[in-house]
């Protein structure tokens, strides 16, 4: 008869190792994450890798042009430590340039979004056209001569633009568009002030219409409307409505009339 023999190995707990040791490890095991962490934190924000490669300027492309051509950055600008607030500054440095934003994409650009202003009038010289919005900001924009905008006229205007003066006439006239409203009646080719703050418009049809001082504009306003509606605006070759009270017209032919009120 067959015997065998059979091998039990002892069973028990497993052995740990000290209790120092086990410290030790999860202390290098945390450093070694606090280093990883570190390292994927710092890697972003100085890694060249990560360089801004382009400003794109989104917008009216002769605004955005401008603004292009007007943006600073320094060599190897990190995408996320880029100095939007300086870029959205520099951008609304252009006068043309009425909001701007900046943001970032993944390609490694800053976006920079711009809305132009929009022009109520225009001031000419014999080398440019200056657009004026409803502010009284007074911006430029290539190759557009301010067709089919009031032109405004005023001796510090065209003797010293910028000035102080220039700026206070720019808010007069500005004032008189204001007060004629956007009635296509009152359409105006120009309107002229001269030293002494009187105004003069010339219509689209080509009366001319004294108004004075800025004073009672709206009681002129809507005198100039009534003498429009009963004589048609081709008849009048001039009318004065400085004082509304003692107003008069000239017709095309020359007669003078005084307004029967």
């Amino acid at each position: 008869m067959a015997f065998s023999e059979v091998y039990s190995p002892r069973l028990g707990a497993f052995s740990t190792p000290p209790a120092d040791g086990v410290r030790r490890l999860r202390l290098l095991a945390a450093a070694a994450a606090v280093l990883l962490a570190a390292e994927l934190v710092y890697i972003p924000f100085h890694s060249p890798r990560f360089a801004v490669t382009a400003v794109v300027v989104r917008g009216d492309a002769p605004v955005a042009a401008q603004v292009a051509a007007r943006i600073k950055l320094p060599a190897n600008t990190n995408l996320f430590l880029a100095p939007t607030g300086l870029v959205k500054r520099q951008a609304e440095g252009v006068a043309a340039v009425r909001e701007a934003s900046v943001s970032r994409d993944w390609r490694r650009q800053l976006v920079v979004t711009v809305e132009r202003r929009e022009a109520m009038a225009v001031i000419r010289d014999e080398k440019q056209a200056r657009l004026v919005d409803p502010t009284g900001v007074v911006f430029t924009i290539r190759n557009e001569g301010g067709w089919g905008f009031p032109e405004l006229v005023a001796p510090h205007l065209q003797e010293a633009p910028g000035s102080p003066e220039a700026k206070a006439e720019v808010g007069e006239l500005l004032g008189a568009l204001r007060a004629l409203g956007p009635d296509p009646r009152l359409r105006i080719a120009r309107l002229q002030m001269d030293r002494a703050g009187r105004i003069l418009a010339t219509l689209d049809s080509g009366g001319k219409v004294r108004f004075g001082t800025t004073e009672q504009m709206e009681l002129k306003t809507k005198l100039l409307v009534t003498v429009l509606d009963q004589l048609g605006a081709e008849r009048i070759e001039f009318l004065d409505l400085s004082d509304p009270w003692a107003a008069y017209w000239r017709g095309r032919g020359g007669a003078k009339s005084a307004l029967k009120r």
